[in-house]
């Protein structure tokens, strides 16, 4: 109110004497306002000033839980901001008390501190404003380059993000290339089998063979090698995962939230990497084989090969976009919108965190394909269509089950090969001898042998086929006395086929999906995945998903009705009188 007579009231003695009163009654609130913004403290024994310290609560947004020293310490209060400041001046005020009190006791520099405080420090008055506001400038730009300084320098905040890149989100490929490869064996079997110094042990060494050794031992000290937690059943692919510690007061950026996003997608593409290997080692085992083991019984199972290599060139090529478009199009496009971000003038702590948010929920977002297909259906019993996680969830598991079943195959094709050079050395044998090369008694014995092998051959391949309620058996085989062998290619070929045809059919819902989407690099991926047509998509939308779809649906209708009345019309043009009053009369 005397701020409003000093400034707009007519009577300039009144103006005068508002002024006077002012410089005495603002004195308290220009002292805080001095001693927050050179030296971060807060003195407010009666709750005056605009900076308040709130009650602890919990943060409701799990984006922005950062630790309490930055976040929740310190709140700006509107209703308190008054009139001789505006707004944004306020907020500029505010910005500098926090970050320099964070520099003190979140940082541990207080010496910095304390000699700004002594170098910059100066009487603060009313009236005075252009020194006011170059006192606020000059203090706002030494804090922010200071904290910002201190983030990078000192506790290495950009190379923690960097190393997040290459570690969590598979940026440093001959690192991840080297761990799966060394982890293989020990991943496959059951998850409640594998130990911490195992994993470890794996870790350092495929950190010493790659490039990554040449990380700062801060970086490396922090990457961890675990197991999540275990369910029944579940093998080292399922449980496995990597972890990057963050200490305070880095934790400020990389807050909780944003360390289980970085799992969340590690996660994802582990697994995706994980088929990918399957896939490819399969790929070169046949291609080996077919230059030696395969060609001798190409005439039993060659067109079965044929098949199975075509079936795995297609599921490599969708591993292959499927990554390209995730750590691409995605991941490297994202990161250089956070540098574009961090890299600005004037950029503060506030700016980095909402960078780095906006960071990790494009990666999420995109990455993980989290728009999601699903929609709420009408009146109807339709079931919610599967997001697209849930899509590529079961892609992979389809194809991890393809890789088993060509390994079955593999396996059957060695053992029918094992079986015919046995039997050609000793027809050989037995005819330098002068005998018969073979005797109906070797038929049926060696008929029996082959019976009890593949059934234990079989029962150690894992998931070659289903259960025998599930597995069909060809027309044309029913009825015959089937060998052993017989019955397990006949198994083996249902598997291969029933597998490939599924890929294809949840493939194509996929490709369908994602061409509707609203965001363009969801439909790119779909465009690269089927760039040759070969593919027909098909979109699983059963009813309609929005206000706009049903309405464009009702007008259909009734337009369709409409244009029914009109034909019944041309062709009773006597309209509905005349033919009841011609159903009234009498025959």
């Amino acid at each position: 109110m005397i701020h409003g007579f000093s400034t707009s009231h007519g009577d300039p003695f009144v103006c005068a004497l508002a002024e006077k009163l002012l410089t005495h009654v603002t004195r308290p609130f220009y002292d805080m306002l001095r001693l927050w913004i050179y030296d971060g403290e807060l003195s407010d024994p009666y709750q005056e000033f605009f900076v308040v310290e709130p009650e602890v609560s919990p943060s409701t947004d799990p984006r922005r839980l950062a630790t309490s020293v930055w976040e929740d310490k310190y709140k700006l209060d509107d209703d308190l901001v008054p009139s001789i400041i505006t707004q944004d001046f306020a907020k500029k005020v505010f910005l500098i008390g926090k970050s320099l009190n964070f520099i003190r006791y979140g940082c541990g520099d207080s010496g910095w501190v304390e000699a700004y405080s002594k170098e910059s420090s100066k009487e603060l008055r009313y009236g005075d404003t252009a020194s006011l506001e170059t006192s606020i400038d000059e203090a706002y730009k030494s804090t922010m380059a200071r904290l910002i300084y201190l983030m990078d320098e000192k506790f290495k905040l950009f190379d923690h993000l960097r190393a997040l890149k290459k570690y969590l989100l598979l940026g440093q490929g001959d690192f991840i290339a080297l761990l799966m490869e060394s982890l293989a064996s020990n991943l496959d079997r059951p998850a409640n089998s594998q130990y911490r110094h195992t994993l470890t042990a794996q870790l350092e060494h495929a950190i010493r063979a790659s490039n990554a050794q040449y990380d700062s031992s801060d970086v490396l000290r922090r990457l961890d090698a675990r197991m999540l937690e275990l369910s029944h059943g579940e093998i080292g692919w399922d449980c496995f995962t990597l972890e990057y510690k963050i200490d305070a007061p880095v934790d400020v950026v990389i807050t909780p939230w944003g360390s289980t996003q970085y799992l969340k997608v590690f996660n994802f593409l582990w697994r995706v990497k994980r088929v990918e290997f399957a896939l490819g080692s399969t790929w070169r085992r046949c291609m080996t084989g077919a230059r030696g083991v395969l060609r001798s019984v190409d005439d039993k199972v060659g067109p079965d090969w044929k098949g199975a290599r075509c079936a795995i060139a297609e599921m490599i090529h969708f591993v292959c976009q499927l990554q390209y478009y995730i750590l691409f199009e995605v991941i490297e496009a994202s990161w250089d919108q956070l540098q574009a971000s961090i890299s600005k003038p004037g950029c503060t702590l506030d700016d980095l965190i909402e960078a780095h948010t906006k960071y990790l929920e494009s990666i999420t977002h995109k990455g993980l394909l989290g728009s999601s297909s699903s929609s709420k259906s009408s009146s109807s019993n339709k079931h919610q269509e599967e997001s697209f996680l849930t899509q590529l969830h079961q892609i992979l598991k389809i194809m991890l089950a393809y890789k088993d079943a060509v390994d079955g195959l593999y396996s059957f094709s060695v053992a029918e090969f094992t079986r015919r050079q046995e039997l050609s050395a000793k027809i050989e044998t037995r005819t330098a001898q002068g005998r018969w090369g073979v005797t109906e008694r070797d038929l049926l014995s060696s008929r029996r042998t082959r019976g009890h092998q593949n059934s234990v051959s079989s029962m150690s391949t894992p998931n070659v086929g289903n259960s025998a309620d599930d597995i069909g058996t060809p027309s044309s085989l029913m009825g015959q006395d089937l060998s052993a062998d017989d019955h397990m290619l006949a198994s083996l070929r249902v598997r291969l086929r029933d597998l490939s045809a599924e890929f294809r059919s949840r493939l194509n819902t996929l490709l369908g999906d994602l061409a509707y989407q609203p965001d363009v690099d969801m439909r790119f991926l779909a465009v690269v995945m089927n760039f040759n047509d070969f593919y027909e998509p098909v979109r699983k939308r059963r009813t309609a998903t929005s206000s706009r779809d049903k309405e464009r649906l009702r007008r259909k209708a009734a337009e369709g009705n409409a244009q029914k009345e009109m034909k019944k019309e041309r062709r009773d043009p006597t309209g509905p009188e005349s033919a009841s009053g011609s159903g009234a009369q009498a025959p």
